[in-house]
């Protein structure tokens, strides 16, 4: 498939698309669908692009995309970091989050009563 540059286009294709959005215009189904598309068609080249690309030098790809790609991007390689440090055994011990933790507070206040 053909990559589009949409930084070149336009660094902030969604948000200007979607800001469009909130004129009154016969056009916006087409556009909101044009939108959802090319967002649905990206999406999973980047991830995929994100996640296998550890130590590899990814600004090639990273210029032709949009903030949001490129934010998403990054989410990605963050992730895949994170992964890679933990699967290494360099990663923090890891710990129950305080949602968990409130949880079982509350859960045991429960009983109690």
């Amino acid at each position: 498939p053909c990559v589009v540059d949409l930084h070149k286009m336009g660094p902030y294709y969604y948000g200007l698309g979607s800001q469009i959005l909130h004129f009154d215009s016969p056009e916006n189904s087409d556009i909101a669908q044009a939108l959802l598309q090319t967002f649905i068609g990206r999406f999973r080249r980047t991830m995929d692009s994100s996640q296998n690309a550890y130590n590899e030098d990814t600004s090639a790809l990273v210029e032709r995309l949009d903030s949001l790609e490129k934010a998403l991007f990054r989410s990605g390689q963050n992730g895949l970091n994170s992964f890679q440090s933990w699967e290494k055994g360099q990663a923090s011990q890891l710990t129950a989050s305080s949602l968990v933790l409130n949880y079982r507070k509350r859960k045991l206040a429960d009983v109690q009563t």
